[in-house]
């Protein structure tokens, strides 16, 4: 089978440990892409990208079936001293967290205790405001906050340290998502710039991803381009059709997605 009959016949399949599955057209290496977009120099980002939400999801998916929940949000500011460390590029706030939370993980691994896992993104609304808000699993008592918010401030060393507790662990990523606004404003949220990383989690909440490519023949191209034409930027059965393929969350599962494309009504005239 040629290259070109190959593209014609079927569809790249991307799933991963935190169920996740998207289904694209196969891109056919005959034809010259456009080359990469520039990002050499400072990095400077506005919101949290699509790609990050999207991460962000998977996370809080793999941390409740692996690590017991995301079950405590905490919300870490910069004082005046440390904005003025941060506007003048002495540091980022990417490289003040990955610094806590690799000191919060060695007390931890210290005391012979499996570490703790992670999620953050930051936030700079109108530019003024740099603070960071961290997902773990570490469960604390209510209390216990005071004590150790006066803890972790000392490790931060930035500014104040505020702890929630969160009531339930699968609602976390949704939490994190309406923390920064993003929920409620998509991408064109006031998030403020950010210098450098601007989310991050940890390395054992990162889905392993698989790819696969199924034959569906002709006809399957045909239906699949004709979903993507007549339902582009719409949700059908908690799937998201977008310009270039369709999506499901985490949880749904490689057959589940498969069984519903090749049930749909675009296979019928």
């Amino acid at each position: 089978m040629s290259v070109d009959q190959f593209v014609a016949t079927h569809l790249k399949v991307k799933h991963n440990s935190a169920g996740e599955v998207s289904i694209t057209l196969p891109s056919n290496p005959n034809i010259q892409q456009p080359p990469p977009p520039d990002n050499s120099g400072t990095r400077i980002t506005t919101e949290l990208s699509r790609r990050g939400a999207k991460s962000i999801r998977g996370a809080v998916y793999l941390a409740d079936k692996d690590h017991g929940g995301m079950v405590t949000f905490i919300t870490a500011t910069f004082d005046l001293e440390a904005r003025e460390r941060l506007a003048s590029e002495e540091t980022t706030i990417g490289a003040e967290v990955r610094r806590f939370l690799d000191a919060w993980r060695s007390r931890f691994r210290k005391k012979g205790k499996k570490p703790p896992v992670f999620i953050w993104v930051a936030e700079n609304p109108n530019n003024s405001n740099p603070h960071v808000h961290i997902l773990t699993n570490v469960k604390v008592e209510y209390r216990h906050f005071r004590t150790w918010a006066r803890g972790l401030e000392k490790l931060w060393g930035n500014g104040t340290v505020h702890l929630e507790k969160l009531k339930y662990a699968k609602a976390a990523g949704r939490y994190l998502m309406k923390s920064i606004g993003y929920l409620a404003k998509g991408t064109n949220g006031s998030q403020g710039s950010v210098v450098g990383q601007r989310y991050g989690v940890s390395r054992n909440l990162k889905p392993k991803e698989q790819i696969d490519y199924i034959h569906v023949g002709i006809e399957g191209i045909i239906a699949y381009r004709k979903m993507i034409t007549e339902s582009c930027g719409q949700k059908l059965n908690d799937i998201y059709i977008h310009e270039y393929g369709m999506w499901a969350p985490p949880g749904f599962g490689i057959d589940q997605l498969l069984d519903w494309f090749f049930s749909n009504n675009f296979f019928k005239t």
